[in-house]
């Protein structure tokens, strides 16, 4: 628990916070990780309590908005727990937040609430979330706590890592006797974000981490073309299909599709590839599509899944093209 000013002496703890002007008090607050700041502080007293009732309602409103928006993982990374305040509500928690609260944990590096959180839950319910939060951001005293613990090696830890960019957590674990799992999930995670560096290392290890199509997927529907054409260069390269003209159309990255229809035989594309260009509002993908020669085909669904941003248009190329969509 953090100190509480014990209440049959409140004048005392008054006149304490007293001896700071408000102001400094405010910007003391303000210094402080929004977990302390929200939980903490403004138990310490009532000055306390009203300098940081701000960043408290801002708190919350940036919390509710992170929890429609955002993955499980950026939730966690927003809002640290202190120990003491997992210790008082934890008889309330349910399983799944117990879990979600050590995940949280791991994620900001809080050891002794991870070691304390661990030896309360099932092994099997919280290992993959604490370890899978711990290599996302780069914890890696916080993994070997959980692995010290007995959470088992599990390739959702690998994925995890190259998602985020860890090269260094992805390095050790795959350093272990026996190496922590992968496949092809890690080089995707690793092209989904435009991690190169990451890619590169995995697949430069003997044996290569796996890839498939979706290596050239993801980077192509999230616009790393660097990432895109190093993975093409390789030998063998890595495989890819339609879905990385679909994935680039979608994305509205018009430099990524030129570059897969460039290439010698050009990447296939089929009509939902127009689908996604118009369902994303991507007008400049749309004409540039239709343009070449031959265009990439297109149906009636890239009409029906078009926005406001493409459906003149795409009428309007419909009556001159004498087709109907």
């Amino acid at each position: 628990m953090p100190p509480i000013p014990d209440a049959t002496a409140p004048a005392q703890s008054d006149a304490a916070a007293a001896a700071l002007p408000n102001d400094l008090q405010a910007h003391v607050c303000s210094l402080l990780p929004i977990g302390d700041a929200v939980l903490t502080v403004s138990r310490l007293n009532k000055a306390m309590a009203a300098a940081v009732a701000p960043r408290r309602a801002n708190a919350r409103e940036v919390v509710a908005d992170v929890e429609i928006w955002h993955d499980e993982l950026t939730r966690c990374q927003f809002l640290s727990i202190p120990l003491w305040a997992l210790q008082e509500a934890w008889p309330q928690l349910g399983e799944r937040q117990r879990t979600h609260a050590a995940a949280r944990a791991a994620l900001h590096g809080d050891l002794a609430a991870v070691r304390w959180a661990l030896l309360r839950l099932p092994q099997a319910d919280a290992a993959a979330s604490v370890c899978e939060a711990a290599a996302a951001s780069g914890q890696l005293e916080a993994l070997q706590c959980a692995l010290a613990l007995g959470c088992p090696w599990d390739k959702q830890i690998c994925r995890a890592a190259a998602d985020w960019g860890r090269l260094a957590v992805l390095q050790w674990a795959r350093a272990q006797q026996p190496p922590c799992p992968w496949d092809e999930r890690t080089c995707e995670a690793a092209a989904k974000r435009g991690h190169l560096a990451v890619l590169q290392w995995a697949h430069a290890q003997q044996p290569p981490c796996p890839w498939d199509r979706r290596t050239c997927e993801a980077a192509a529907w999230h616009g790393h073309l660097a990432v895109l054409q190093w993975a093409r260069a390789q030998q063998p390269p890595c495989p890819w299909d339609e879905g990385t003209c679909l994935g680039a159309a979608f994305g509205g990255h018009l430099a990524v599709l030129q570059w897969a229809r460039a290439q010698q035989p050009p990447r296939p594309w089929d009509e939902e590839s127009c689908m996604y260009a118009a369902m994303g509002g991507h007008l400049a993908v749309l004409q540039w599509a239709r343009a070449q020669d031959p265009p990439c085909p297109w149906d009636e669904h890239t009409t029906a899944w078009s926005g406001e941003d493409t459906i003149e248009w795409l009428r309007a190329q419909a009556a001159l093209e004498g087709v109907a969509l």
